[in-house]
């Protein structure tokens, strides 16, 4: 009788290393979007470390943290596409540029829909009361 498996005992061990795995899974998924994607330190489109302050000061408001470079081609992005010439630019700066900062733009928009999406939202409260016990 000894080497009868208590097959309550088994499934209920099981169940918690499943429940575990899922509670990290959405823990991890958290920490990608807000640490990979919503970095404060580095440049949302290149990566790069950021250096120090963004002048404040620009026609158009930076929707993300660019780095000095990133800013300035963002800021040529948005002069281009209100129909005004840029007052300095460069000749790689042609149609399929504008298409990458079009398709990067849109990407960004996509992440802030599935950041506000009911679904997220819900992982976000699970994910909190997760952390409270």
């Amino acid at each position: 009788m000894a080497d009868i498996i208590e097959f309550g005992k088994k499934n209920q061990t099981m169940k918690s290393v499943r429940d575990e795995n899922l509670r990290q899974r959405k823990i991890d998924s958290l920490r990608k979007i807000f640490q990979c994607t919503r970095c404060m330190m580095k440049c949302a489109k290149c990566g790069s470390q950021m250096e120090g302050e963004q002048d404040g000061l620009s026609r158009f408001a930076s929707p993300y943290p660019f780095c000095a470079n990133c800013l300035e081609e963002y800021r040529e992005y948005r002069e281009r596409t209100a129909g005004r010439v840029p007052a300095f630019s460069y000749y790689w700066h042609n149609e399929a540029w504008l298409k990458v900062w079009e398709s990067w733009l849109e990407h960004q928009k996509q992440l802030d829909r599935y950041r506000q999406s009911k679904e997220f939202l819900q992982l976000l409260e699970e994910v909190e009361d997760l952390l409270k016990h």
